[in-house]
């Protein structure tokens, strides 16, 4: 699992970057992980730029901190990994649709049973910060970031959906 001090050091090391080395951890990205990289654009393909931008760099955020804390045994995700991640995003979605408003704040309450609890509080709490031309995101676009980034998440750390039980 990764560590909320890996989340942080990852948001330190971006945050001291020049554009230059943000351009270069990019393009490394996007070489290491073209297949996560293509699902994240296809995504996001038909949503505004600024969606499509922050959920591309939320998943840079995801690969660096678990390059930080596996740098050895980070393999390029496959598209058959990314497909099951995404088809368990979807179930995931429809439980969540069909939960009563009440039982929600139980499953919010539950993010610490998920595998890597410390990267989808990072997410969520991106999510939720204005971006950088000071608009917030509505709910619908919070949703469809948070949907990719999950399966980001999932296609990283090599086992999607597992929670801390069932490892």
């Amino acid at each position: 699992m990764i560590t909320n001090d890996v989340v942080e050091r990852a948001c330190n090391e971006v945050s001291e970057y020049s554009e230059e080395q943000m351009g270069a951890e990019f393009e490394r990205f996007f070489k290491s992980q073209p297949d996560l990289c293509d699902f994240v654009v296809d995504a996001t393909s038909e949503s505004d730029q600024q969606i499509q931008e922050l959920s591309l760099f939320l998943s840079y955020m995801v690969f660096k901190a678990v390059e930080i804390n596996r740098p050895a045994d980070l393999a390029t995700v496959s598209q058959s990994t990314i497909e099951a991640a995404y088809h368990q995003s979807e179930q995931w979605i429809e439980t969540i649709n069909q939960t009563a408003v009440e039982e929600l704040q139980s499953i919010a309450s539950n993010i610490g049973t998920e595998r890597e609890p410390h990267l989808l509080q990072y997410v969520i709490s991106e999510l939720n910060q204005p971006l950088e031309d000071g608009t917030l995101l509505g709910d619908e676009q919070k949703g469809e970031v948070f949907f990719v980034l999950k399966t980001v998440i999932s296609s990283l750390s090599g086992r999607p959906f597992e929670t801390k039980e069932t490892q």
